[in-house]
């Protein structure tokens, strides 16, 4: 329930695009639960983590075969989160590494080939940022990179 309105709200607020924001930058305002979405995921994870987990992945998962608008903000709400809680980078990215099958690939490809070039290019760098500041199964996704840009 708290993913799920944090979502909502993040819709709500403008996040529907690519548009993801570094935490304490201007357009950070814009989203006034995700804070407190953070906050309280980081309160549960102590005794909730691996359904945490569960569904921050399935979230991931089912926003990519749908063409709802608020599926379509999924995973820069998910990016977002990540970029806010290293905590939840680190429970999530080993699991959705092995999860980036050539069909989610494609997935991931058809749901951003819409967005402006300027949005593109912001998510592509939000990602790059968390793959750097990854520790969490960091040999696994370095090994994906390099089997996926040169198979």
């Amino acid at each position: 329930r708290v993913l799920s309105c944090g979502l909502k709200d993040f819709c709500a607020h403008g996040g529907g695009g690519g548009e993801v924001t570094a935490p304490g930058t201007a357009g950070d305002k814009r989203v006034p639960k995700i804070a407190s979405v953070v906050g309280i995921l980081g309160h549960l994870a102590s005794r909730h983590a691996g359904s945490i987990k569960q569904e921050l992945l399935r979230m991931f998962h089912e926003s990519l075969g749908s063409p709802r608008e608020h599926h379509k903000a999924t995973v820069p709400f998910l990016l977002q989160l990540a970029l806010m809680s290293p905590a939840l980078l680190a429970a999530v990215s080993p699991e959705l590494v092995d999860s980036l099958k050539p069909p989610v690939l494609n997935q991931l490809h058809q749901h951003f080939s819409s967005l402006p070039r300027d949005e593109l290019e912001g998510v592509v760098g939000v990602v790059v940022h968390l793959l750097c500041h990854t520790s969490a199964g960091a040999l696994r996704t370095l090994r994906f990179l390099l089997a996926t840009a040169a198979p």
